[in-house]
């Protein structure tokens, strides 16, 4: 079984045998720090708690740091996935919805997280506290959203099949060939 040396920025450092995810190497390394987590990057690059570390490269440790809420990272976080759990509220409480964008915004604090959809009928002031109970009940459900990349190619068929139209017109003005989705 092969094994990597993980180092958090501020200096613990562990052997872990892999493959282990961010989440499990966090615990090892400080649980207090794990607790709170919310995603990390490792060597630089941004990715969720079930990010599954392999191997290290060049012999150096695998440097983790985790993403706290009570950083303004953090705070991107928490509602760019308050955006999708609001995303899901709404695909499952108005069938038939079309997704568009739904971005955090940090630029301002008053603005939290909004997702554009067209709705088969349209939203009133009288939905919006349906919408935050399930979005409640949802979260007392502990579900897991993974971010996963895919090329262009399959994200466009994704969307087609799912009939998104907004998904697959984002989707094509985007300028990479990697997409991300959840």
């Amino acid at each position: 079984m092969s094994e990597i040396n993980v180092q958090l920025k501020e200096g613990a450092s562990a052997v872990l045998s892999v493959p282990v995810t961010v989440a499990e190497a966090l615990k090892r390394l400080d649980r207090d720090v794990a607790k709170q987590a919310l995603a990390a990057r490792v060597n630089g690059r941004e990715v969720d708690l079930a990010y599954t570390l392999e191997s290290q490269e060049n012999g150096e440790p695998v440097r983790i740091e985790p993403v706290l809420p009570q950083t303004l990272e953090g705070l991107d976080v928490l509602r760019h996935s308050t955006a999708h759990l609001l995303a899901a509220t709404v695909l499952d409480l108005f069938p038939g919805t079309k997704l568009g964008i739904g971005p955090a915004l940090l630029d301002d604090p008053r603005y939290g997280f909004f997702y554009d959809v067209i709705t088969p009928r349209a939203l009133t002031d009288a939905d919006l506290p349906v919408i935050e109970k399930r979005m409640r009940d949802l979260v007392k459900r502990n579900l897991h959203y993974r971010r996963a990349e895919i090329t262009k190619a399959e994200a466009l068929s994704i969307f087609a099949e799912r009939d998104e139209p907004l998904k697959c017109e984002l989707v094509e003005e985007k300028a990479g060939e990697v997409v991300s989705v959840y």
